[in-house]
């Protein structure tokens, strides 16, 4: 199935415009159509602070945040047409908890286009890639905040392990990889460990019209910065790798590749649980 309904979290801020930036690429590539997800947290107040707020300031609040939200529509517009995006794009805004309402409505289109995550906070930080690809069941794909657009080099390089989830990452991005005309499928293995030739999922490529070839590669300082490594040095359009293959609350603790990518992104990757 082509890639025809592409989504991005969109909020206005330089993250949601490095999104919108491949998503307008990827959209001449695939023809598809770019919607402009927004998703704006409540105003919350408990009870004994309400009170104390007469209606006349609410009202002027939520209509302050109305008039914010059609200034980001409008904005987004705007970016559309001057990326060269033909379409109109449509455009959808609720309110909730960004990251569960991201999920939700990612699940109607092909693929969820999110700027990287912002350690910094702000309004950014509350749109989490890693809570929407384990909320979500669609592909994610997280944009470094740096994205600069170019003509794809029709280059992907796939992160295997082996994993429920690299296997699930690599299933959602077949419609993406059966257009590239290279594939490096990289395995990061313990230094002296005799490493798995991987001929099986090669076959299972080639099946699908796809000529990949395996990289394996000696760890140097950690899964993600090995492969982040090779990245840098071949500049492929995307990476395609599986979140999670540990539970979420031990790489919280303990940390992670998934959270050690997200947080060092030099590409474009997509993401799936």
């Amino acid at each position: 199935m082509a890639i025809k309904d592409l989504a991005v979290a969109y909020n206005g801020t330089a993250n949601s415009h490095a999104a919108l930036r491949l998503a307008v690429r990827m959209a001449k590539k695939y023809a598809a159509a770019v919607t402009g997800l927004h998703v704006n947290p409540p105003i919350h107040l408990d009870n004994q602070t309400r009170q104390w707020i007469p209606d006349s300031i609410l009202e002027t609040l939520q209509k302050a945040e109305r008039d914010n939200v059609s200034g980001i529509k409008e904005q987004f517009r705007q970016e559309l047409a001057a990326l060269g995006h033909t379409g109109n794009g449509d455009w959808f805004a609720e309110q909730g908890e960004p990251n569960r309402v991201l999920a939700k409505a990612s699940r109607y289109f092909d693929i969820l286009l999110v700027g990287q995550f912002n350690a910094s906070g702000g309004v950014t930080a509350q749109i989490r890639p890693e809570d929407i690809v384990l909320l979500s069941g669609k592909p994610v794909i997280v944009v470094p905040q740096q994205y600069q657009d170019r003509p794809f080099n029709e280059f992907a390089v796939v992160a295997w392990d082996g994993s429920r989830p690299a296997a699930r990452a690599l299933t959602d991005a077949m419609q993406i990889l059966e257009t590239k005309s290279r594939i490096d499928i990289v395995t990061v293995v313990p230094k002296d460990t005799p490493p798995d030739c991987g001929h099986d999922i090669l076959r299972h490529l080639r099946r699908h019209g796809i000529d990949a070839r395996q990289v394996v590669l000696p760890d140097n300082g950690g899964i993600a910065k090995t492969i982040l490594g090779h990245c840098t040095s071949t500049n492929p359009d995307i990476l395609v790798m599986g979140a999670y293959s540990r539970t979420r609350i031990r790489e919280d603790i303990f940390g992670g590749t998934t959270r050690d990518v997200l947080e060092n992104l030099t590409v474009p990757v997509l993401m799936a649980h």
